[in-house]
């Protein structure tokens, strides 16, 4: 009789003082970011080791029954946009189904959803340390079924607390998903911060005209920057925009939440999208040429 496989068996790649820890039996996520033994990354304290049914998901224990899903932590691929989810969770075989593991390096880690059977569409995620400072995560979303299908994909990382998140631009625009930030996201000339520190629920949007972001936390003076690259011309988003920013009211965490342009997808054709990420901890390397508003950025971010 074949071993049914642990989907809390943890899998890691590690260079220098960066290790990324992923959690393939639990929709492939990047588990845990850690720089010098300082983690990152949320995981919900509520659900960890807890077995599981894909179809009694809604069954586990949580402090947000405002959210019919598992909050499991750590980052993700989701599919855009969530109006098209089923009862509004994300679709179950690709947010808490099992990853094949299709390659494992000391460098990198590629894991393959199932197929969805109710939207037909199949991830790959590709987590590639660059150094022992940087890191990549490259999403894959193909559409296996007979029809097209406008989506986008959607990363959504979950923060511990406290933490700043920043996008740079001339005043950005601060577009409210739903509840109030008040006060806890700012726009200047120089880009749009928010402080994410307490429990205290709301979203926000905004444009990302730069392709890049800027997320600090503020316990282990650590910060990271991810590059997406700019929007192009005729981009268009499956929530409107291409960068969210959630704060939970409940648990200890944020989140940073990226998209790719949307994109109607045919049978067999293939969405990709990839993030590079730096992370530093104290003064930023001098090989990141900042632009003066991310220093400006980064420096409002320490105080």
């Amino acid at each position: 009789m074949t071993e049914r496989p642990d989907p809390w068996r943890e899998l890691s790649i590690k260079r220098d003082a960066l290790t990324l820890t992923l959690l393939p039996g639990i929709g492939g996520r990047l588990w845990d970011v850690a720089l010098g033994g300082r983690s990152l990354l949320f995981q919900n304290p509520d659900l960890l080791g807890q077995p599981f049914r894909a179809d009694s998901l809604a069954s586990l224990p949580t402090r947000s029954p405002q959210f019919g899903f598992p909050l499991w932590g750590g980052e993700k691929t989701w599919v855009a946009p969530d109006r098209d989810w089923p009862a509004g969770a994300p679709y179950p075989a690709l947010d808490a189904g099992a990853y094949h593991i299709a390659t494992h390096s000391p460098e990198a880690v590629s894991l393959v959803s199932p197929v969805c059977p109710i939207s037909q569409l199949q991830i790959t995620r590709t987590v590639t340390l660059r150094s022992g400072s940087a890191f990549s995560i490259a999403h894959s979303l193909r559409n296996c079924g007979s029809a097209p299908r406008r989506c986008g994909i959607w990363s959504v990382m979950m923060l511990d607390h406290p933490a700043r998140i920043a996008v740079p631009g001339l005043h950005p625009a601060i577009r409210p998903v739903f509840d109030r930030h008040d006060g806890r996201a700012t726009s200047s000339a120089d880009g749009l911060t928010c402080t994410c520190q307490d429990p205290h629920q709301f979203k926000i949007a905004t444009a990302n005209p730069t392709g890049r972001t800027l997320i600090r936390n503020l316990l282990h003076d650590i910060s990271i920057l991810c590059t997406t690259g700019p929007s192009a011309p005729g981009d268009s988003y499956a929530h409107g925009l291409p960068f969210e920013i959630f704060n939970s009211g409940d648990y200890a965490y944020c989140e940073a939440e990226w998209h790719a342009p949307a994109r109607n997808l045919a049978p067999q054709a293939e969405l990709r999208f990839t993030q590079n990420f730096r992370i530093w901890r104290g003064a930023p390397p001098g090989d990141l040429a900042l632009t003066r508003p991310e220093k400006e950025l980064l420096t409002c971010m320490s105080s």
